[in-house]
């Protein structure tokens, strides 16, 4: 038993420990550039899935809702997430305005802090409509280019990460040196989209998903072919979840509109980048398609990766 224990507390430890991060780089698409028609139905693996697909890598680990109200975990938070039981549910729509843009640290903490309560709305509605309890993260907004965290020591800039969230102490890192403010400039749409996704890194952590699937990571392997591909599912998620918030506060009398849609859009092509030797956030395609996927439909019960097929998350 003391042996099972230690093994135990060791697990929780590696699950908690593990930073979920956002990348920066991008291959061939520029904020602002050319329109791209979007995709938002059943396309090849060139781009996303809107309808669900049995897959058997996400339904290794069994267990379901002990009580009502309880956070699922094993099969029960992934396919069966009660998140997603209600195929009409959307975020509410509301009124969202941000204060200036991230343009060093002062004014990122002043810019996240004014429209963190905007996601703490719409999330907290959807996961307490879904039966489960919600929580708000904090945000913590730091300077420079090395950053540390309970999760460990982030290289911004030859780590190719624009912005993390670590779930032992349930805080979203939004250092505007990864966020490339000085390429960027004010585009606030463009960080409100990012600090969406590091957010929906929280709300899987909140509602059973984030530790399910570093589980399943952790039993395949990380580096295997099936760990890679829970990792993608996780970060393809994250990115869905950020496109239902972005139209959920667009053309609601704010800041934002749909006219921001296209400097949004074209600047999701933030997955893996070609060559790249370990895969754990999708196809730059994909990446781009899971998002507009969100944004597009506003119901979360679309952004369910666990349920899509392996080349809709390849």
């Amino acid at each position: 038993m003391a042996i099972l224990l230690v093994a135990i507390v060791v697990l929780v430890a590696v699950i908690l420990g593990s930073a979920v991060v956002y990348l920066s780089g991008r291959d061939s698409t520029r904020a602002g550039g050319a329109p791209v028609t979007a995709t938002v139905t059943t396309t090849s693996a060139a781009a996303t899935t809107t309808e669900p697909a049995t897959t058997s890598d996400a339904t290794t680990t069994t267990s379901a809702l002990s009580s009502a109200g309880a956070t699922p975990s094993g099969t029960a938070a992934l396919q069966g997430n009660p998140l997603f039981g209600d195929a009409n549910r959307g975020l509410q729509r509301q009124p969202c305005s941000a204060s200036g843009w991230p343009s060093d640290s002062a004014a990122g903490k002043r810019f996240f802090d004014s429209v963190a309560p905007c996601l703490d709305r719409a999330w907290s509605a959807a996961i307490t409509a879904a039966g489960m309890t919600y929580r708000e993260p904090t945000v913590v907004v730091p300077s420079g280019t090395v950053q540390t965290s309970p999760c460990g020591t982030t290289d911004l800039a030859s780590e190719n990460v624009a912005a993390f969230y670590c779930p032992a102490n349930e805080t979203l890192y939004m250092p505007p040196a990864g966020l490339q403010v000085s390429r960027y400039g004010n585009r606030p749409v463009i960080y409100l989209s990012v600090f969406a996704h590091e957010y929906g890194h929280h709300v899987q952590l909140v509602t059973g998903i984030l530790r399910a699937s570093t589980r399943l990571e952790l039993q395949y392997g990380r580096s295997s072919a099936r760990g890679l591909e829970m990792s993608r599912r996780t970060e393809l998620e994250a990115q869905c979840f950020s496109g239902l918030f972005v139209t959920s506060v667009s053309d609601t009398g704010g800041q934002f509109t749909r006219s921001d849609y296209r400097t949004a859009y074209d600047d999701q092509q933030r997955g893996d980048r070609p060559g790249d030797p370990d895969r754990t956030h999708g196809t730059l395609a994909h990446s781009q398609g899971w998002w507009d996927t969100g944004y597009q439909t506003n119901r979360v019960a679309r952004c369910n990766t666990w349920s899509a097929s392996s080349t809709d998350v390849a």
